[in-house]
């Protein structure tokens, strides 16, 4: 491995439609790997302006060429009046990455430093076997490997003296977790994991297949086949940054458990997946996977009853959390070719050992997770048991509210009456008085610090928009004849900025914001407008849906709006 070019690593980290949105104005349109700019930022024209996701490039057909198109660089070139340089720096420190430079790195900078350390490394001698285990052994591809932040750690001490080179503390290079035990010495591969920002938030490390053989059956606890960092905290799957440019036209995105498996199948030009690095999904993915344009989610986890449990634990934190994604499972059914008395288990093995094409025909033939769920409860219980059977009703009637697909519902019913021989309306009746019971408890708005998924952005504004509340609670205990109308604006603006913080529509919130401030105003200069403008807000609300901010964004402009222009003929 060569010398790192920097203006291809800030290339392939950065992505061209986050750059676009943050600089020009205008609405992004379209999906899928082509969207549009309603003005371009050069020539003005409309409906001219272009972007590929998947090649990274932009183009205007009306701009004079040459300079209709081109990459980022290009990009703030013209925007800017840059040079190359300088278009690298700007874009550099928004995507967080660090620029090797003699000044000392601020502390939000040292993972991306130890990074891309790690990566330059691999030029060493002594890394050369853990490459060839990787590319060879593994089978891994090693333009993959370069492109998803893989490296070589070659000693903490040598990793200390190079970060203190570079301007960092002891306390900074501890906090970054890179001296986590075993880091350098018995793990020498390790994945730098990349959050939702795009910046490294956490290492795994990495050891060979021998070196694992190797250690005494006392000692197996103490290494395990992957190490993640001390207090490892993440805000997005593993590939999570990359992945979300790489949107099929059927918008699905595959969910692995383990990161080589998610770098096999990258390997193999399967670029929709994510990894979660483990069994375990992190409640707080969800904020980050849905700032994508994945509208459906495939579980490819290990086929054993960990990779079962986990696909269940997980479909049921997506479903609880309304996150409006359809769910559907991939399943390994396929023995070793090497020994027909044992299951293939992940998609590593299968992969290796059945080739790539079996690995696609797995991922383009999925189940709904419905479906899928209602056969696992069948496998595992007596369904002609009364007792069990409620047992299991109950469990499908807490999600039942959760699917939205008729269809999904209708094979559910299909597979459950054949289970339990008894008729589907019968069983329909008792899920959907369990799922009503479950609804009323799941659905009660939980308090807004209670919002742990949402970004520390987010969480200002949330904080803000308290302390506003808290105000305005002032002002009813200090008013009296327009007590009644306040409590009815404050009830109003609580119901809905909590919905809205649910569904993770900060933009939503700042203007019922900006509305209920309109409202108290007005209770002080004309208090008989209040009611027909609160049921103003409640009819918007009734008539659109969370899932369709467009729709609530139009709705919250046009009353804002009209409450803009009454306020000045007020005045």
């Amino acid at each position: 491995m060569g010398q790192i070019n920097l203006f291809e690593e800030v290339k392939r980290r950065a992505d061209l439609l986050h750059l676009v949105e943050n600089f020009a104005e205008g609405k992004i349109s379209g999906n899928g790997n082509k969207r549009q700019l309603s003005v371009c930022p050069f020539c003005k024209g409309h409906g001219c302006f272009s972007i590929s996701l998947e090649i990274q490039l932009f183009n205007c057909f009306q701009c004079p060429s040459p300079g209709s198109g081109g990459d980022i660089f290009t990009f703030m070139l013209k925007l800017r009046g840059y040079d190359r340089f300088s278009a690298l720096k700007e874009i550099a420190e928004l995507i967080g990455y660090a620029l090797p430079e003699k000044s000392k790195p601020s502390k939000r900078d040292i993972r991306d430093e130890i990074a891309l350390k790690l990566k330059t490394d691999w030029n060493l001698p002594e890394a050369n076997v853990f490459w060839e285990y990787l590319t060879v052994t593994r089978k891994l591809s090693p333009d993959v490997l370069s492109a998803h932040d893989i490296g070589f750690y070659r000693g903490r001490q040598e990793m200390m003296e190079y970060l203190r080179k570079k301007g960092f503390g002891l306390s900074e290079i501890k906090s970054s977790g890179i001296l986590t035990r075993n880091f350098g010495e018995f793990y020498k591969i390790i994945f730098s994991w990349r959050g939702r920002n795009g910046k490294v938030e956490g290492f795994v490390g990495a050891a060979t297949k021998g070196q694992l053989e190797r250690i005494n059956r006392s000692e197996k606890d103490l290494y395990p086949k992957y190490k993640k960092n001390y207090d490892f905290q993440v805000t997005a799957p593993f590939n999570h940054i990359f992945a979300k440019r790489w949107v099929p036209t059927d918008r699905a995105l595959i969910f692995v458990e383990g990161i080589v498996d998610c770098l096999h199948l990258l390997s193999i030009g399967i670029k929709n997946v994510i990894a979660l690095g483990g069994s375990a999904f992190d409640a707080g993915f969800i904020g980050a996977l849905q700032t994508t344009d994945y509208e459906r989610f495939i579980f490819l986890f290990d086929a054993d009853p960990a990779g079962t449990k986990a696909t269940r634990r997980t479909m049921q934190i997506i479903w609880e959390n309304g996150a409006k994604f359809s769910l559907y499972v991939a399943q390994i059914v396929y023995t070793d070719p090497d020994d027909d008395s044992r299951m293939i288990k992940d998609p590593d093995e299968l992969i290796k050992k059945l080739g790539p094409d079996v690995m696609r025909s797995v991922v383009q033939d999925p189940v709904r997770a419905g479906s899928w769920l209602v056969g696992v409860l069948w496998d595992e219980n007596d369904m002609k048991n009364p007792l069990v059977r409620d047992q299991v009703l109950e469990e499908i009637g807490g999600l039942w509210g959760f699917i939205e697909d008729v269809i999904e519902k209708k094979e559910m019913l299909i597979v459950l009456s054949k289970a339990c021989g008894v008729p589907q309306d019968s069983l329909l009746k008792t899920i959907e008085k369990h799922g009503s019971a479950k609804l009323v408890i799941s659905t009660k708005i939980s308090p807004l610090n209670e919002q742990n998924d949402l970004s520390s952005r987010d969480k200002g504004l949330i904080k803000q928009l308290k302390e506003d509340l808290s105000e305005v609670k002032k002002e009813v205990k200090l008013l009296k004849q327009e007590k009644k109308l306040l409590f009815m604006a404050y009830a109003s603006f609580v119901t809905y900025i909590k919905v809205l913080a649910r569904a993770r529509q900060v933009w939503h919130i700042s203007r019922i914001s900006d509305g209920h401030v309109y409202l108290i105003k007005l209770i002080k200069k004309k208090s008989e407008g209040v009611p027909r403008k609160i049921k103003q807000i409640e009819q918007m609300f009734s008539k659109v849906k969370l899932n369709n901010p467009d729709q609530i964004q139009k709705e919250l402009t046009t009353l804002l709006k009209e409450n803009q222009e009454e306020d000045r003929r007020i005045t």
